[in-house]
């Protein structure tokens, strides 16, 4: 089952209240149309490993900034679905997983720890007055004052971050298209801030339609030897989304093989935004680089969109996304 209810909150940031020893939330204060909202932050796991898994992008440039720069400030409730408002940290190409990195919440030594980071992003955000935070997860509200800030009525978020592939203990909150995230918008630079939030204990292989852990990981296991655990043999390292005029393929998508290995590509696809998808034929010898042109059941958008390659047990094998800025460009190829 999935989360109760999902939304996303926009509002300006006023406060922020570091976890204590021992507890795992880092708390942050938002402000919408005069109303109140704390937003609760997972800066540990109750399970070992208790470090989190977090990835900052500073440069953040995902075509579904566009749709949610045109919010009104506030809480919008969003349908768990593709095609909308929704994050999933699997099928919208949001990041590479390998780029997550782990910190514990406190750090007994001196060194950098989770809360840190997240009162450094914040104290940014703070000084900026044009800046909006964006806010996914799931809303709660107590007849009560809050316990933190102090406001009436208590209400927020909860469960921002990733939101499927948990533990057995909480697969009621296993769900496709509902993941956790802070998006936060600097109009002035002209610049967004991703931050992303995972358990360790929760799998990067879920079911497309439950959102469980898959009870192996199909994808490692074919990997050749010698590869590391989320790397991929083959890599979409260009698209050409906007070809010139009579220009030949119109669109196209550029496959690289980084691995010392070849890749029979037979039985493997392209997929984009919607259900549209390509088939994918032939090998790739090691350091291969192929273009493969595009028909028509396999649009690329130029107002910005996906590209996933999936292997043949339907595993993502690597993904990409671009922007309407990047697609703009006449007879360019798009790099990633």
């Amino acid at each position: 089952m999935p989360l109760k209810s999902y939304a996303v909150l926009k509002g300006r940031p006023k406060a922020t209240r570091v976890s204590e020893e021992g507890h795992p939330h880092f708390q942050l204060h938002l402000e919408a149309n005069g109303n109140s909202y704390r937003v609760a932050i997972n800066v540990r796991s109750m399970l070992e490993p208790s470090e989190m898994e977090y990835l900052i992008k500073l440069r953040f440039g995902h075509p579904i900034t566009t749709r949610l720069s045109r919010l009104a400030p506030g809480l919008h409730p969003v349908e768990c679905r593709p095609g909308g408002l929704a994050l999933d940290y699997l099928r919208l190409n949001l990041f590479p997983r390998d780029q997550f990195l782990k910190l514990p919440s406190h750090q007994s030594n001196g060194g950098t720890d989770l809360n840190q980071v997240l009162q450094g992003i914040f104290a940014g955000a703070m000084s900026d007055p044009g800046c909006w935070v964006y806010v996914y997860g799931e809303p709660w509200e107590a007849e009560a004052s809050d316990r933190l800030f102090r406001f009436y009525p208590a209400r927020g978020l909860h469960d921002v971050h990733m939101n499927q592939g948990n533990d057995p203990c909480h697969l009621e909150q296993d769900g496709c298209w509902q993941d956790g995230a802070i998006l936060i918008e600097h109009p002035r630079q002209q610049r967004w801030t991703g931050l992303f939030l995972k358990f360790q204990s929760q799998s990067w292989h879920t079911d497309p339609a439950s959102g469980h852990a898959l009870p192996s990981d199909p994808f490692t296991a074919a990997l050749p030897p010698g590869c590391r655990n989320g790397e991929s043999t083959v890599r979409i390292i260009a698209a050409l989304v906007h070809p010139l005029n009579g220009q030949m393929p119109e669109e196209s998508v550029t496959l690289l093989n980084v691995s010392p290995y070849p890749v029979d590509l037979d039985g493997w696809r392209l997929t984009g935004d919607s259900k549209s998808k390509w088939p994918l034929h032939g090998r790739l010898v090691p350091g291969e680089a192929r273009e493969i042109p595009l028909g028509p059941a396999l649009p690329l958008g130029r107002q910005g969109g996906i590209v996933t390659l999936v292997n043949r047990e339907g595993m993502k094998v690597h993904g990409v996304y671009y922007t309407a800025e990047q697609a703009a460009r006449a007879g360019w190829r798009i790099p990633f």
